[in-house]
């Protein structure tokens, strides 16, 4: 699958009001504010990526591994495109998150075995780059995203904390 990560810089003012909040509220709700966040910036990408993808005109019967047959329809790889996300609350190194990795979150196409083949092209087929075009379209609007829904989502959270104080 092709990787490419966003890494954010600029944000120590962000980063300290999560902490400060993680203290308050539990770090399981920061990181899930975060992951929050990071989802709906990945979501610029899936919508682009959804218009832009190749359709086939008709219809193709494929063979399993299993040796059975599957109609695939047009509109198939449109489908398959998704965001996931996953949240490392308990801030384990793992094979799937790293070290001081808090959030994942991926858009692409997931479950489809020749997506390599399209995007890429092969010798007797065209590249259609739509995921790498929707990257470069969309990377500085999905950061934007980003700071927004985190700034929003870290001021509610200390409203409620100032409010909780307020009524003892």
């Amino acid at each position: 699958m092709l990787e490419t990560g966003i890494d954010i810089q600029g944000l120590k003012a962000m980063e300290k009001a999560l902490v400060e909040i993680g203290k308050e509220v539990g770090a399981k709700k920061a990181t899930g504010m975060m992951t929050s966040a990071l989802r709906d910036g990945a979501k610029e990408f899936e919508d682009t990526m959804r218009k832009d993808a190749p359709e086939s005109e008709f219809n193709r019967i494929v063979k399993t591994k299993s040796g059975s047959k599957v109609e695939i329809r047009p509109g198939f790889l449109k489908s398959r495109i998704k965001v996931r996300a996953s949240t490392n609350r308990k801030a384990n190194v793992t094979r799937k998150f790293g070290k001081n990795v808090v959030s994942l979150v991926k858009a692409g196409v997931f479950k489809v075995p020749y997506i390599v083949q399209v995007e890429y092209g092969t010798s007797r087929t065209k590249q259609k780059p739509f995921i790498r075009n929707s990257f470069r379209k969309k990377k500085q609007a999905s950061v934007t995203v980003i700071n927004r829904r985190l700034a929003r989502k870290i001021k509610l959270a200390q409203n409620r904390i100032a409010k909780k104080y307020q009524s003892k």
